[in-house]
């Protein structure tokens, strides 16, 4: 079995104890790519660093709605200056949180349509955030992309018919550990739903462990209990829906998956 974990963040400090042996534990689970995200500037960089160090890691440059408030101008060229030296294979996280965020709507959806155009601007692909939020994320996604914007919604945690209008986007979605929650009976509907091709795995570590090990730290080797029990929830064999969900993850971020 081949996974990819998606979304992850193995450059937060939740990791400075072990991270070499959560890579490789990871490794040893079936998780053979790992895409880290960075969420701010100095995040991104961090991310960037980590994944230079291993031929299967990526890293992401984005700004995360929790941290909108504090985008300006220069901290936009800034990000833009990241996007061009260091390559990430998308931009992102960015999005919309009306739940957690400290920054009003108003300031969170002008840095996500002006981040929204440096991805047009370098042709990549968006890892997008969006809590609480979805109808304001999907309009600016339509307004913003214009059929021209490539992207996924992160850490899916609407209804059907949201997923429906984000897939007729060309978008896709990305499922984590909580689908495996006793009380995620509506989210796992939805999973369940998802068509083969059109969706992700990720743990968004160190958040959100699966059920079987609710309460620890999360990391990548877990993504293979997600697996498991969506692949037996959607009574498809386990190679073959992790085969599907990796060549997606590999098509979508343009990378080699061994």
């Amino acid at each position: 079995m081949t996974l990819v974990d998606t979304h992850c963040h193995l450059h937060f400090d939740a990791f400075d104890a072990d991270r070499d042996a959560a890579i490789q534990r990871a490794l040893a689970a079936g998780v053979r790519y790992l895409v880290n995200v960075g969420t701010d500037l100095e995040t991104n960089v961090q991310a960037y660093e980590l994944a230079k160090k291993y031929d299967f890691m990526s890293h992401t440059t984005g700004f995360h709605p929790h941290s909108a408030h504090e985008v300006d101008e220069r901290s936009l060229t800034q990000l833009e200056s990241q996007i061009a030296a260091q390559k990430p294979v998308a931009i992102g996280e960015i999005g919309l949180d009306y739940f957690k965020s400290e920054a009003d709507p108003e300031t969170q959806k002008n840095v996500f349509r002006k981040i929204l155009g440096l991805a047009k601007e370098f042709n990549l692909p968006v890892i997008v955030h969006s809590r609480n939020a979805f109808d304001d994320t999907l309009r600016i996604l339509r307004e913003e992309g214009q059929g021209k914007i490539r992207g996924v919604m992160h850490c899916f945690s609407y209804d059907e018919s949201a997923m429906e209008q984000l897939l007729s986007l060309g978008f896709l979605v990305s499922f984590t550990g909580n689908v495996t929650y006793k009380n995620a009976g509506a989210l796992l509907q939805v999973a369940k739903k998802a068509p083969l091709g059109r969706f992700l795995l990720e743990t968004d570590s160190p958040y959100l462990a699966p059920q079987s090990v609710r309460g620890k730290r999360n990391e990548p080797a877990y993504l293979a209990d997600a697996a498991r029990f969506l692949a037996e929830q959607r009574g498809e064999d386990l190679k073959k829906f992790a085969r599907a969900t990796t060549e997606t993850a590999a098509k979508f971020f343009g990378v080699s998956i061994r």
